[in-house]
Order: C-alpha cells, then structure tokens, then sequence
C-alpha cells in the first residue's frame, strides 16, 4: 500500500504559531502583504505566493466552521460560531484581498511574468477588483447567516412513519420500495412536513433577496443575475447562451425522457405515473448496496482504485485521517460536498447515506471533486487550486460514470445491470430538472418585487415547462413549493446550471473512455491537474471533450446514451 499521509502545506511565510483565526493577527499578517515592497519579476512572484499561503491558511479556518455547522445543523453554538468568524475575521479581509489583487495588476512588473502561466490570473484578478464594491461587504455578512439558517430548518425536520421517526432524508428511501401505496404515504408525509415550514422559508427567501438584489446595483449591474453571472467568473458563455441551452434541453431531452418514463409507465403497470413513482425499479427489485458506513466506505475505495491506483489512495487518505462523515442522521444538514482544506493537504466529504444506490453515486461523485483537490495540491496560486463550478461539476460527474464498470463491488451481476442503466438514464433525466432551477432564479432576480405566492406559481409554470411525463394532477400546491427542498437557491445562487454544462462534458469523457479507456482516463488526470489555470473552455480540451451545449451537441449525446442504453 502506498503512503497514506497527507501532503500538508509547508508554510513559508505565515509563521506555524500564528492563528487567523483571530482578526488581529490576520490584520497584522495582511499589514505586512500590503506594504511588500515589490521590485522586479522575483518579487512580484514572491509576493503572490505569500499572499496565496495566507489565504489558503484563512479559508482552511472557514472550511472547518462550515464543517462543523453543517455536521451539526441543530447546535446554534457551531451555527454562531460560523456566522461570527464569517463576520468578525473573514469578510474584514475581504478589502485587503482586494486591495492585494490592485497591488498585483498595477504592478510595473507584471507584464515580465510568463504571459501563459498567468493570463487567467489576470482575468480572475481584474474581474474581482471591478466587480468589489465595500458596501457589499455587510450585504454578504447578512447573507451568509440568513442562508445558514436554511440548513437548520430542513435539517430538524423529522416525521413519524409507521411506528418510527426519520429525518426528510432517511423517509426519501421509501421512494424506492416496490409497494407503491408506501411510497405515496412517505411522499404525501414528506410534503406535508414540507408545507409545514413553508411559510418560514418564504420569509427566509424573502429576507435574502433583500441583501442579494442590493448587491447587484451597487456593483452598477441592473440586475442580480447579471451581477451573479460576472461574478462566477464565465468569461466564455453568456447570460444568453444558457437560454439557449435551455431551449436546447426543452426541445432534445424532454422529449426523451419522457419517452423513458413513459416506457417506466408501461412497466410499472401504471395508467399514470405520479411524482413517487419514478425512483422504484420497475422490476420490483429494491437495490441495497451496503448495510454498514465500513463496508460502504471500503467498497468505494476499491472501486476508486480499480478506476487508478492513485483515485483509491486518495480515498484511504481521507478515511484514515477523519475527513468523511457519511451517514445521515438527525439534526445534520441535508445534502452532501466536497470542502477542499488547502492546509490539510485534502478535502473533507459530507453527506448523508441511508443504504440506497443514490448514495453510491453520491460518495463517487463527491469523490470525484475529492481527486481534483488532490491533483492541485502542488499548486501555489490560490486562484489556480480551485476551478470554477463548471469545472469541478465535470470532475465530479465524469467520476461518477467512469466507476460504472466496478460497481460490481457494491451489486450483483444483475444489479449493476440495473444501476448503470439507471445511471444512464439518469444523466439526462437530470437536464430538465436543471434548466428549471435555473430558469426560476433567473426570473426570481430579473423580477426581484414579486410575491411569494408569485414566486410558487412562477416555479409550477417553469416546472411544467420542463415536464417529463409525470402527472401532477391534484398535487399543484405540492408541485408549486418543491424549490423549497433545493438547498442551492437559498445557499448558493445561480450555482445549477454548471451541473448541466458539466453533464454534457462528463457524457463525452466517458464516450470517450468508451472508445479508449486509458486514454480518456489520462486525459481525465491531465484536466485534473490544470485547477483554474486555463481558461474553462480549454480545461474542457485537456479532457479530450468540446465546449459546448448546443442543440446539436446535446443531440449527439442523446443518441450516445441511447445506445448505450439498448446494450443493457
């Protein structure tokens, strides 16, 4: 077995005993970036390199915080504790970072540095110095404790089904039971437990959108969406290349997946299919993959490492050094991620197993984002370590369908039948759920005085706009508040739409590997590697995959997965 300790950072300039945790030791240390005298080529390298350990060490502090909320949504101390530092220590340094990056671009010596190596530099850099506004600062503080409260809330909710309590998360695997009249009674308790904190999270949404939409106008924007757009850094596709993305899933993948769920239809026995019907396996057949976290946890390993050695190394690292919490229980927000710890040397993975084939993908995905912290950890530019979301999202799903050969490890001969085609299904199954939260949050922020009663009837029409198949008749007020379970419109706005540009480019690679496994594999490795380096068009290219998200594009795919569905 390989060594499995970390590759920590090797602190140069931030002394090891200095905590940053605190605000008058990180003031000092940003102090001392700002009055670095810069020279000539070495010194403005040098100092970049300074400046990016510092922030490296600062948002390691952060990650933990928001580690520990999440691992612990119903404790208000860890909830506090996060909004504190946020407030008291993190967003107070927000000025200097920008006041670093104009020290950087209006150096003289900048044009001296190597022009490939830091063209995106330069991109990233100016952007953020335009986009900063100071008045923002206290918006974001604002923000980020009013979105914390999100997990809390959905996170302690638990309902009693048949004798025994379970949180939203543990009663969502009744939705894969043969028995169809459990999965009704489990969806109605869950949308039921739903309505009953509505109100609550319309307020909460209500009270976002109050410090959200002021940042956009004072960074100049007209509209948050379009401030948001700028700000996530997507340099090569427009505000309106993703309409036409949209129209591009309406119009090729809609009328797919609808004709395989009308085929579940025909399989299930169904007149109609109904919103519980479309996890179960039409078989009958209930997929349980593990019984205990051990097993679930040294199962991926294996399969990691059949896909390369290093992929389950990486794995074992983690698990060896306390970096997973993996199964759900109460008072633990909901979801799952992938933290990078720049310091530690590797990530941390949350999430919330329950012993269903979701988690599989899920602890496989998250994986994925896991081998891309790795593959930067020799990187010294902060800016390079972590790609945009477009990016990570590629890594993360490209895994997800590269480990399909090895799932072996967690299903019999007929049940890996069964997974990858469901898995297969699912990558596009998917699109049209993203187009409408994206499409919702756009018309959410380019119409930022509506109600909350026109918000819910906005979201029915975009969600009927996107339909595939599934009946919802006599379910409207069911229908018109399921936004409400997607954590990223209250935590993460406008962070949706890189997992469908991302789908598509993770549908290529493993075409790819189709065709030449090694090859895509090392290419694969090679996109890794890069982090932010390159622009993400070209990061796409070091995969072997294009940039693209055209109604061509997504037809060529469509037919991919349609063939590789009839071989199963």
């Amino acid at each position: 077995m390989e060594e499995i300790s970390l590759k920590r950072l090797q602190r140069r300039y931030v002394g090891s005993d200095i905590d940053l945790s605190l605000w008058e030791n990180l003031e000092s240390e940003l102090k001392r970036l700002e009055e670095y005298e810069i020279v000539d080529r070495d010194s403005l390298e040098n100092f970049l390199l300074h400046w990016s350990e510092l922030f490296m060490i600062l948002q390691e502090k952060l990650a933990w915080k928001y580690i520990d909320m999440t691992r612990f949504a119903d404790n208000e101390k860890k909830r506090l504790d996060y909004s504190k530092f946020f407030e008291d220590v993190y967003s107070k340094a927000e000025p200097y970072r920008i006041r670093l990056m104009k020290k950087y671009y209006d150096s003289i010596h900048r044009r001296e540095l190597d022009p490939f190596r830091y063209e995106n530099f330069d991109a990233i850099v100016s952007n953020a110095v335009e986009l900063f506004n100071e008045d923002n600062l206290s918006l974001e503080v604002q923000e980020k404790k009013m979105a914390s409260e999100y997990a809390a809330t959905i996170g302690s909710i638990t309902a009693e089904f048949r004798g025994k309590e379970y949180t939203l998360s543990q009663l969502s695997r009744f939705q894969l039971e043969p028995d169809r009249l459990t999965r009704e009674e489990a969806w109605r308790l869950s949308m039921s437990k739903l309505d009953e904190v509505h109100e609550s999270l319309e307020n909460l949404f209500d009270r976002l959108l109050s410090v959200r939409v002021p940042q956009a106008a004072n960074s100049g924007f007209s509209s948050y969406r379009d401030y948001m757009h700028q700000k996530k850094n997507r340099f090569v596709y427009s505000v309106e290349d993703v309409h036409r993305f949209h129209e591009s899933v309406e119009k090729v993948v809609v009328p797919f997946v609808s004709e395989l769920n009308e085929k579940r239809r025909k399989e299930l026995g169904l007149d109609r299919l109904r919103p519980w019907d479309i996890s179960v396996e039409p078989s009958g057949r209930v997929l349980k993959p593990f019984e205990t976290m051990e097993e679930f946890i040294q199962k991926a390993i294996r399969v990691l490492q059949k896909v390369d050695p290093e992929f389950g190394v990486n794995l074992l690292k983690m698990k060896e050094n306390g970096l997973l919490d993996l199964e759900n229980r109460k008072g633990k927000a909901p979801g799952g991620y992938n933290y990078p710890l720049d310091e530690t040397g590797a990530p941390f993975i949350f999430m919330n197993a329950t012993g269903t084939p979701a988690n599989v993908k899920t602890i496989l995905h998250e994986s994925g984002h896991a081998m891309h912290s790795f593959a930067t950890t020799d990187e010294k530019l902060i800016a390079y370590r972590h790609a945009t979301h477009e990016a990570a999202e590629l890594a993360s799903m490209s895994m997800e369908l590269l480990t399909m050969d090895y799932w072996d490890e967690y299903y019999s001969e007929e049940e890996v039948r069964i997974a990858r085609k469901e898995e297969l299904a699912g990558t596009l199954s998917f699109l049209p759920w993203c187009m409408i939260v994206d499409s919702f949050q756009q018309w959410i922020y380019t119409n930022p005085d509506h109600s909350s009663s026109e918000r819910d009837e906005k979201f029915s029409l975009v969600f009927d706009r996107f339909n595939t198949g599934v009946d919802w008749t006599g379910l409207e007020e069911e229908k018109k508040i399921r936004w409400l379970l997607q954590p990223h419109i209250f935590t993460n706005p406008f962070y949706y739409i890189e997992y469908g540009i991302a789908q598509l480019g993770a549908l290529a690679v493993y075409r790819n590997y189709r065709q030449n496994g090694s090859k895509a594999i090392k290419d694969y490795k090679k996109f890794l590697s890069m982090g932010y380096s390159r622009p993400l068009d070209e990061l796409f290219e070091s995969a072997g995959i294009k940039f693209d998200f055209s109604e061509h594009y997504l037809l060529e795919l469509v037919r991919f997965v349609e063939s590789e569905l009839a071989l199963l």
